[in-house]
């Protein structure tokens, strides 16, 4: 295969594409559930068993500067201040339970959430309230998150607002820049699920004022399931006290008061504990390198043009849109509220096309940089074909 590098400027669409053959087996819509499977995460991996049981490795020093690689390309990816910023989970879940637990809360602190948001978004955070921490909720307008709802909700004591840039039932897509700069202003700390966000639209966490990014790398990162990345910024890193610890670049143990000692504060590291999930590092490595040589811009353009002929094509039909029209405030995820969304999740499959049935009852479609205009078509057609077979009475 020629190396997606070599042909970006041509077209690097269908060279990506054959990275990603489940888009050969049936017409995937399923890409804000799970990339589906990506070439160049396998080839990450196989690396990894190649090393570890060749012979070839030295100590961890091949396993370790693959994992500073990578804390590189994800801090690029994010657009923060410092790869030492970067510190290696399981998945999204996982990154806000550290910053949750780790965070210096006081009796009467309060906290910033929504209604909207999917349960790796909730749990971490509602589990504080038996500590003191209130839970505020911001309740949605028609499925949008204007930011005047968050502000409706601060006060003296407000510590934090954790969001989805993008949620996961209804694809709206939260204004970053914008809440990022009531936070700063304010003094709150902002934390942002980016999993359905980071591989699809740019991220500049920096800039937006963000201050911890959490994302599992087996939907835009093209990785797999099992590995994820935590972005704390410095101001808020050097606050978090974590409950859990383990031997890490950052951690030692003082033997003359029998003490954990953190080394350096400022180092993400000392989120981590023992030996990483190496296999799943490798995988990333190899998704982030994709994306690294085909550009977000260019993935963001691409599925922006398809959502919105998605987005017209499926109103055309007659569905309603629970997604906004509005490009500013969609990314890759479609959906449509309909009478029986396990039947037609079901119908669909029957008809090999691949969506998600929703909690909150809604049909997914969503789009990763590996779908084409020609999935767009197949989808569509079957969706009319459901539509006027169920639903046009």
């Amino acid at each position: 295969m020629i190396p997606i590098k070599e042909v970006s400027r041509m077209d690097w669409q269908k060279s990506f594409r054959a990275q990603c053959p489940v888009f050969d087996v049936r017409t995937y819509m399923e890409s804000a559930f799970h990339n589906g499977g990506c070439r160049a995460a396998k080839a990450g991996m196989d690396a990894y068993f190649e090393t570890a049981f060749s012979g070839a490795l030295d100590g961890k020093r091949q396993w370790n500067e693959t994992a500073e690689a990578t804390r590189v390309m994800a801090n690029a990816l994010i657009g923060g201040v410092s790869p030492r910023n970067i510190a290696f989970t399981k998945n999204t879940v996982e990154g806000l339970n550290r910053i949750a637990q780790a965070f210096p809360w006081q009796p009467g602190d309060n906290i910033i959430l929504n209604d909207q948001e999917h349960t790796s978004n909730l749990m971490p955070w509602l589990a504080l309230k038996a500590g003191g921490v209130e839970i505020r909720m911001v309740c949605a307008e028609g499925y949008a998150l204007p930011v005047e709802k968050f502000i409706e909700q601060i006060d003296d004591h407000t510590r934090m607002i954790a969001v989805s840039h993008v949620q996961a039932s209804t694809g709206y897509t939260v204004d970053l820049a914008a809440l990022g700069r009531l936070c700063r202003e304010r003094g709150i700390s902002l934390v942002v699920d980016a999993i359905q966000s980071l591989g699809i639209l740019p991220f500049h966490a920096e800039a937006w004022g963000i201050d911890a990014v959490a994302a599992g790398g087996h939907k835009g990162l093209l990785a797999v399931p099992g590995i994820g990345i935590l972005y704390t910024s410095p101001a808020l890193l050097e606050k978090l006290n974590p409950t859990h610890v383990g031997s890490s670049a950052a951690w030692t143990i003082d033997r003359e008061r029998w003490e954990n000692l953190c080394t350096d504060p400022l180092d993400a590291r000392k989120l981590e504990q023992s030996n990483l999930n190496y296999p799943g590092i490798y995988a990333l490595h190899g998704g982030l390198s994709l994306l690294e040589e085909v550009g977000i811009d260019r993935i963001h353009t691409h599925i922006a043009a398809l959502a919105d002929k998605l987005y017209h094509g499926l109103k055309a039909i007659g569905y309603m849109l629970v997604t906004p029209e509005d490009p500013a405030h969609r990314a890759g995820i479609l959906s449509i509220s309909v009478p029986d969304p396990d039947h037609m999740k079901a119908w669909m499959a029957d008809h090999c096309v691949a969506v998600s049935r929703m909690d909150a009852g809604f049909i997914r479609f969503s789009l990763g940089a590996a779908s084409n205009a020609a999935d767009v078509d197949r989808a569509l057609d079957r969706a009319k074909e459901y539509h006027d077979s169920f639903l046009a009475l």
